[in-house]
């Protein structure tokens, strides 16, 4: 499958998360056919909305492209799917000025909706969201529900997880190398270290290599930015219509214990990194999701 072109929709007063208004221009792709069942697909905290095919501004280009794409589980010769690059990320949904505050989980959901106003689709036949993409997801879910059929939240949660003690450390990694060495200390935590022990030092080796080109792509604004959002994201409980999809060795978002009805577990060696490292196991139950949503 070929790149799949971004396009942006300007939204006037978007509201930061201190109130602040600001222009945001806010970058998403839109793939399939235009009156076909709408999709969503939301990224992870490092990620980028390329969900669908190799791109050459993203490391992680198709990182989904396993079980969306054409005659995929998603499969967008059927359906049309949409992704959107979360605002205060690295790659395209950005504004100008108010360098001191970011974009909230709420504010995110909200820009959301604008675009779905934009592109004419009144409903949402689903929307899965990864990691921090899951928190937009279930946030879109639970502030417009009638815009939103069914989500489907991978290595997720309905509350944020992070330490307000590590903004000033994210906003200092203002050096590539630093962003480099911070993000391979999280993806050894993550599976990667038991992903390398299956594949070998040659295969860490271009994930290492993969990583530096990531450092020169995600800035220390992004980081932070997410960050203090995702710290700032917190629901009762994940609302209605919401299924969560756990990896079983997942330390960022383990497993609960008992399940409750609408959560299942892939087992995976490969921790939180497993639906990037391995998507093999997760494409029948993202199927299976499919075909009930």
């Amino acid at each position: 499958m070929h790149s799949v072109a971004t396009q942006h929709l300007h939204i006037g007063g978007f509201r930061l998360a201190d109130g602040t208004a600001v222009d945001l221009r806010l970058a998403y792709t839109r793939c399939g056919p235009e009156d076909a069942p709408a999709y969503l697909i939301l990224h992870g905290y490092a990620g980028s909305h390329h969900a669908l095919a190799p791109h050459p501004d993203a490391i992680d280009g198709g990182w989904a492209a396993a079980w969306a794409g054409p005659g995929r589980a998603l499969d967008t010769d059927s359906v049309q799917v949409l992704t959107v690059n979360l605002p205060g990320s690295a790659y395209g949904s950005c504004w100008e000025g108010a360098p001191h505050t970011h974009a909230s989980v709420e504010g995110m959901a909200q820009a959301i909706a604008r675009l779905l106003d934009h592109l004419g689709i009144a409903q949402l036949a689903g929307a899965i969201g990864y990691s921090f993409g899951g928190y937009v997801a279930q946030q879109l879910k639970a502030s417009h529900p009638g815009r939103v059929r069914q989500v489907l939240g991978l290595c997720t949660a309905p509350r944020g997880r992070g330490n307000p003690d590590e903004l000033a450390f994210l906003r200092g990694l203002t050096d590539a190398a630093a962003r480099a060495d911070f993000r391979r200390s999280v993806l050894l935590r993550a599976g990667v270290r038991e992903w390398a022990q299956d594949h070998g030092d040659a295969a860490l080796a271009r994930e290492w290599q993969a990583v530096d080109r990531w450092a020169l792509q995600f800035n220390a604004a992004a980081l932070w930015r997410l960050r203090a959002a995702a710290l700032g994201f917190a629901l009762e409980r994940s609302p209605d219509g919401t299924t969560l999809l756990y990896a079983s060795s997942d330390a960022l978002f383990p497993p609960p214990f008992p399940l409750a009805t609408h959560e299942a577990v892939v087992s995976t060696r490969y921790g939180h990194q497993a639906l990037l490292l391995d998507p093999g196991p997760w494409v029948e139950p993202i199927r299976a999701w499919i075909h009930q949503s």
